[in-house]
């Protein structure tokens, strides 16, 4: 008999995949439902394992990245959606402080960036390495807003990255099905982006916040 394949058996990539599509598609709807906090860390969560794919000197970012996404769900435990979290924000006037839920998000949404951004780069590269990618990647997400001890840090990760023929192989898939999953993940990433854009752009007292980190 052939065996049930579980959730907990499915390459990363492709759960990741699947996770943002459902989002993407709440989104793309005739009728867009506000985003549910608790879906969207879920998808969120799952960026965490593809991180560790990196490399151990890549730690720090998982860490700090997974701090951010449960600082998300632990600002919002008294709202459903991420457009209540940033009202309450807004309301509290507690919407600049560094720990309020709203600039959790913007760090959250600035780390999806990143991710969709490394994952064109790796498609459009023609080498092995995956130095040149994410640092594009990180120049054009992260690098403005972090200074000195932050930016060597990175540049010293960088250098203990895989090759991409080792990152796929740790994800499990070759060239072409990690392709395809990566394009997945660009595509269904894209609106949630922009939503997350437009929430603050709509708000004239939060509008600033998306120029900081």
């Amino acid at each position: 008999m052939a065996r049930v394949v579980g959730r907990k058996d499915e390459k990363i990539l492709t759960r990741l995949a699947d996770e943002f599509e459902q989002l993407a598609a709440q989104l793309n709807s005739p009728v867009p439902i506000p985003m549910e906090i608790g879906k969207f860390t879920q998808a969120c969560r799952l960026v965490s394992p593809l991180i560790r794919h990196l490399g151990v000197a890549m730690k720090f970012a998982d860490i700090e990245y997974s701090a951010k996404v449960s600082g998300v769900v632990k600002a919002g435990k008294s709202v459903n959606t991420l457009e209540e979290l940033l009202d309450r924000d807004i309301q509290q006037n507690t919407i600049k402080r560094q720990s309020s839920g709203s600039r959790l998000l913007i760090r959250v949404k600035r780390s999806l960036e990143l991710l969709k951004i490394i994952f064109e780069q790796i498609m459009a590269s023609s080498g092995n390495s995956l130095m040149d990618p994410v640092n594009t990647a990180y120049k054009q997400v992260f690098y403005p807003y972090h200074g000195w001890a932050s930016r060597k840090t990175v540049a010293g990760a960088l250098q203990t990255l895989p090759t991409k023929s080792l990152f796929f192989k740790r994800l499990k898939l070759d060239e072409a099905s990690a392709f395809v999953q990566m394009q997945r993940i660009v595509t269904a990433v894209a609106p949630l982006i922009h939503y997350i854009d437009n929430l603050f752009l709509s708000r004239e007292s939060a509008k600033e916040l998306l120029r900081l980190l």
